[in-house]
């Protein structure tokens, strides 16, 4: 294993007859840093409403560069799927909110949904990755956006290239392309609602405004 592949889970006291929605919270930090641990405090808000919440988190950019965040993050909904009875999660009811990266994340793990290039070699391939419906705060539209600021522009590399400073500028905008959820827009996409500061000088609200133009 490694150690960045860790799950927590918060589940309401009560038991329930009907199975619960499951929300997955995905933590931000730019691809450089972060942990499950961020949400707690809003997984427990979202138990106490009735929700089943995973903490997932997802290997970094030092670890790997793209694909293997994305593979992460969806192996983590293989696997709340795969434990939906142990948890009494409705299957077909599975969500996910992140904020920055893990918005982004989440963004793109739902627009492409039931794309096997990114399902990665991981467990529970049996059970589907696909999301029902996405919040993201702070969601980068496309990386290759013009007006994002030197420090998204920076941590969009590492993502690329796992920091390695000599990879060609084609090859980091081919995997920037793949890594955008602007790639992926299709009549197909679930339910997705974003939220974005206007004042946000680091990811530009500007991607967000061209991503929802579609």
């Amino acid at each position: 294993g490694h150690p960045r592949w860790v799950l927590n889970v918060i589940q309401p006291k009560k038991q329930s007859r009907i199975a619960r929605t499951a929300i997955l919270l995905v933590h931000g930090g730019g691809w450089a840093k972060g942990d499950q641990y961020k949400f707690t405090k809003m997984g427990f808000m979202l138990a106490q409403k009735g929700y089943v919440v995973a903490l997932p988190t997802y290997r970094l950019y030092r670890d790997a560069p793209f694909t293997a965040c994305l593979e992460d993050l969806k192996n983590a909904v293989r696997w709340v799927r795969a434990h939906h009875k142990k948890y009494s999660i409705n299957p077909a009811r599975i969500g996910a909110y992140g904020n920055s990266a893990g918005g982004t994340q989440a963004l793109t793990a739902a627009l492409t949904n039931g794309n096997r290039d990114f399902e990665g070699d991981g467990p529970y391939q049996d059970f589907s990755s696909d999301l029902q419906a996405v919040v993201g705060s702070g969601t980068v539209g496309d990386m290759r956006h013009p007006s994002h600021g030197k420090r998204a522009v920076f941590a969009y590399r590492n993502l690329a290239t796992g920091g390695d400073r000599k990879v060609p500028d084609a090859e980091v905008e081919a995997v920037l392309r793949r890594a955008s959820p602007s790639s992926y827009i299709s009549k197909e996409a679930p339910p997705l609602l974003l939220i974005h500061g206007v004042k946000d000088d680091v990811v530009v609200i500007d991607s967000t405004d061209q991503f929802a133009k579609g």
